[in-house]
Formats: C-alpha cells, structure tokens, sequence
C-alpha cells in the first residue's frame, strides 16, 4: 500500500506541479523534495520565456512609438516628417522646417537589455541557491546544493506571473512600464528634469524598484520550500531567507549608487 501511494505521488503532472507551488506551496515542496528532481527545467524555461516577454512587448511598443510621429505630421499640416528637415508640401512653397522634437515617452529596452535577461536570472538562481545553501549548511540542516538550486527555481515562480501579467497589460494599453515596483514614489520617469537626481535618490529608487507584491510571494516560497527540504523551524527560515534578500539588494544598488555619484 506504502509502495502504491509513493507511486501515484511520483506521477503527479508537471502542470500539477506549477499550480501547486504558486498555490499550495507547503504540500508541494514536500512532494518536490524527494520526487521530480529533473522536472524544474518546466519552470526554468517557463520563467525564462515570460522574463523576455515583456521586454520585447516594451521594444514593439516604443518603436510603433516611434515610427507613428515620423511618417505623417499633424492631421491636416500638409507636413511629411522624415528622419532629416521637413519638407512642407502645403502652399507648394517647399519651405524647410526641423524635424518635431522626440516623443517624451521613454525609450524600449535595449537588444542587450533584452538578450541579458536569460543569463540575468540564471545567475540569480546561481547566487540565491548558494546563498541558501550556506545558510542551511549554517543552521545545521544541509540539504545539497542541487536541492537548493531546485527550490530556488520553482520559487521563481511567481516572477513568470508578474511577466505574464506585465506582457499583457503593456499590449493592450500600448504603454511601458517605466517605473517598476514602488521606485515611481521617489522617482517619475514620464517627467524628466533638467535637475540631476542625487545618489541617494537614485540608491532609494533602485531598491525601491525591486519591491512589489511578486518579491513577497517569491520571498514566501522560499521560507516554504527551505522548511521543506531542510526542515527548519519556519522562524529561522524566515529570518534566512530575509537576512539573504536583505544582502543581495544592497549588493544589487550598488551600480544605482555608483552612477548617482559618477554619473
């Protein structure tokens, strides 16, 4: 009977598992722990997939931008842009005008910007499962790298919803996303300043930026998963995974800090 339930366990759907990790974590990652260890290539490429989306939705959206103004001037104008002068065709005058000024919306995401995401979360999944695996190795519950490395990628699950949901919103509105998580509250990019922003904004703003309700999930998903796999108390998982985040976003704003004080 033991034999038969271990069995139907080790069958579950792959599809299964996506719902049950953004869904039913704690009984999931249990399951995950010992079964399916080659399975999290499904949500690595999932996530991956959905990392690029909305960035190429972001690129389409800003050169329809773009083009749009360029080819034709003002209803009614008589006036045809192109990338030089203006020609003005109304009145037969042949009259020379400067080129309108440029769209203040802001610009799509660069091809590297684009082509790094892939390498980007990977290294992410590299930092975080040792950053995890130290701190399991720390608190006397080792569980393996490969085991970390596993949870840290189906607890990236919530990221590929939030590029799901930012791939779609930026499709149907025909806008970017131009201030990511809470940055907009110290930061407006749609209003740019001839006034330099300081390094402590720019520092505040970036780490601001990485907050949003996907942080809180994905952060809940690991103190989850590593009570799974190690069995820690929730209470050190907790302060563990906080502690490790805590960490890794003042290592991230250091480049945003950097470029306020050099820039």
């Amino acid at each position: 009977m033991a034999n038969d339930h271990l069995q139907q366990q080790a069958k579950r759907p792959l599809l299964g598992l996506l719902w049950g990790v953004l869904f039913r974590p704690r009984k999931t990652f249990a399951y995950l722990k010992d079964n399916r260890k080659k399975a999290w290539w499904l949500p690595a490429i999932l996530i991956l997939t959905l990392a690029i989306a909305p960035l190429l939705a972001g690129s389409a959206v800003a050169s329809r931008q773009a083009i749009d103004p360029a080819l034709m001037g003002p209803e009614g104008s008589g006036r045809v842009y192109g990338p030089g002068p203006v020609v003005v065709v109304e009145g037969g005058t042949g009259a020379v005008e400067p080129p309108p000024p440029s769209s203040s919306q802001p610009a799509g995401p660069g091809f590297f910007r684009i082509v790094g995401a892939i390498p980007g979360a990977i290294l992410g999944w590299l930092i975080w499962g040792v950053a995890l695996y130290s701190a399991s190795v720390f608190l006397g519950r080792s569980s393996g790298f490969g085991h970390m490395f596993r949870l840290v990628v189906w607890a990236w699950m919530p990221y590929a919803v939030r590029g799901l949901v930012q791939t779609i919103y930026i499709l149907a509105s025909g806008n970017q996303i131009v201030n990511a998580g809470l940055s907009g509250f110290v930061i407006d990019k749609n209003s740019p300043s001839m006034m330099p922003v300081g390094p402590g904004t720019m520092v505040l703003a970036s780490a601001l930026g990485r907050i949003d309700l996907y942080l809180f999930w994905n952060l809940a998903l690991f103190t989850l998963g590593l009570m799974a796999f190690t069995n820690l108390p929730r209470k050190k998982a907790l302060v563990a995974v906080l502690v490790i985040w805590g960490v890794l976003t003042l290592l991230g704003v250091i480049p945003a800090m950097l470029g306020g004080i050099f820039g």
